[in-house]
């Protein structure tokens, strides 16, 4: 479509026209400008590059000067645990023993469905308000049908794009420990009635155990029902020394599991030989780089899956321990990127890699490269602007984008052509009582649970 046609396609609609942005389209076919427009019409971008267009500017279009301001597409979070939004910071010094002795293990038996619903809404906002358009909420905390629909319902009403991950209850190290209970029925359900559209803004997916938290009997099973529901399969793999003795895609590829509607998260001590079956399947593969070193796991794979031709996803994992944006999941994979081309030979990225892992190839290892993920005419107008801070230079947009971004520059968050936030606020959002919200909310988990943050040894 040429933009003449764009323009006269966009009829008397409402409409948003971005002007004069620093624009990073992540589509080589669209390419990248110093200072250009961006044109939305409904849920749809419709040009992208137009100049300042002052053409267009009538009826019902709202115009939003971004001039200092880079303009790119929504963060995709293709891994986050979002109903962990209540115990941010609460597990910081924790290595994945203590945390899943904590944060599993006492917390998340505790989840009522109100809990699940709050935890879920605001840590949506939380993942908005930081420039994610796109988040994939592996959600195990289903201890009953109505934790399920209360998660959903606090994704649908927070008006982020989000890909539900049906997964397990958490009451019991028994469901997520060679477990040998199959997945709820009540995936089905949840399909037929509340999620049957992959075309909506709130999509699903299986939160799968696999061989790492169930039996190979078990994954069987619970892949059989994915696929027959058509779900795209997330599952953790290669979780670092945890992961080992498990031999998760071996055991697959014996089973003849692997395909690419699989979805391999973390796989810090996967096997070169795994990683290739994973490639070879056409798999996904997302890595949560700041969460990984730090519960030490080991380097973040998402080089070596470089090496055998899969570009991955990020994800921020778990709020108990980073923050609720991507910038450190950015800063983290780039750093370590560059030590492991130094000691292990592992290919060289850039910052545009990184970036390109944050949104285009985020988007496509969560399915939804065709709708999201690039600035492209046609796809959906999932747009963030970035405002740097005071006394900053921009000397190259993408570098610090990457490195030296953070969600205090997230300006303006535009989801399916909806402002949710302009001038560094959410739209619509009284935070002050959010904030008593889900405070309250962690004060009953935490009662319930007995946990006792680091906070409670202060005087």
């Amino acid at each position: 479509m040429s933009q003449s046609e764009a323009l006269e396609g966009a009829g008397k609609s409402a409409r948003i026209l971005i002007r004069n942005a620093t624009i990073l389209s992540m589509d080589t076919a669209v390419g990248n400008f110093q200072r250009a427009s961006i044109l939305v019409e409904g849920d749809q971008i419709m040009a992208v590059g137009l100049g300042t267009a002052p053409d267009i500017e009538f009826g019902s279009t709202q115009v939003i000067d971004a001039e200092g301001m880079i303009a790119l597409p929504g963060f995709i979070d293709a891994h986050r645990h979002v109903w962990q939004s209540p115990l941010s910071m609460a597990a910081a010094d924790a290595d994945l023993n203590s945390y899943f002795a904590a944060v599993p293990g006492k917390l998340a038996p505790v989840y009522e469905a109100d809990d699940l619903r709050t935890a879920n809404h605001i840590g949506a906002l939380q993942a908005l308000n930081a420039g994610v358009t796109t988040i994939f909420d592996w959600c195990h905390v289903l201890h009953s049908p109505a934790h399920a629909d209360a998660a959903i319902e606090g994704l649908l009403d927070s008006g982020i794009r989000a890909i539900f991950g049906y997964g397990f209850p958490n009451t019991e190290t028994a469901w997520s420990m060679d477990s040998e209970r199959p997945v709820p029925n009540d995936i089905r359900r949840v399909r037929r009635e509340r999620l049957t559209s992959d075309d909506a803004l709130v999509t699903m997916a299986m939160a799968a155990r696999g061989p790492e938290q169930s039996t190979i009997e078990v994954t069987k099973h619970d892949m059989g029902v994915a696929r027959d529901l058509d779900l795209l399969i997330s599952l953790h793999a290669g979780n670092g020394a945890f992961g080992l003795p498990y031999r998760s895609v071996e055991r697959m590829y014996e089973e003849e599991l692997l395909g690419a509607d699989v979805q391999y998260v973390h796989c810090n001590s996967l096997t070169d030989e795994s990683i290739q079956r994973i490639a070879d399947s056409g798999g996904r593969m997302v890595s949560t780089p700041a969460i990984e070193m730090q519960m030490q796991f080991g380097y973040p794979a998402s080089t070596r899956f470089l090496a055998a031709g899969i570009r991955p996803g990020l994800g921020a994992d778990v709020v108990t321990s980073t923050g609720c944006s991507l910038f450190p999941q950015m800063a983290s994979a780039f750093q370590a990127a560059r030590l492991q081309e130094l000691e292990q030979g592992t290919p060289e990225i850039s910052t545009y890699d990184v970036l390109s892992f944050a949104t285009v190839d985020g988007a496509e290892s969560v399915g939804l490269a065709s709708k999201t993920g690039s600035l492209t005419p046609g796809k959906q107008a999932d747009i963030v602007l970035l405002r740097p801070p005071a006394l900053t230079v921009m000397n190259d947009p993408i570098g610090f984008t990457v490195l030296g971004a953070s969600t205090d520059c997230v300006d303006t968050v535009v989801v399916a052509g909806e402002i949710k936030k302009r001038d560094g606020a959410l739209c619509g959002i009284e935070a002050g009582q959010l904030q008593m919200t889900l405070e309250s909310c962690r004060d009953r988990l935490f009662e319930r649970s007995g946990f006792q943050p680091p906070s409670s040894s202060f005087r």
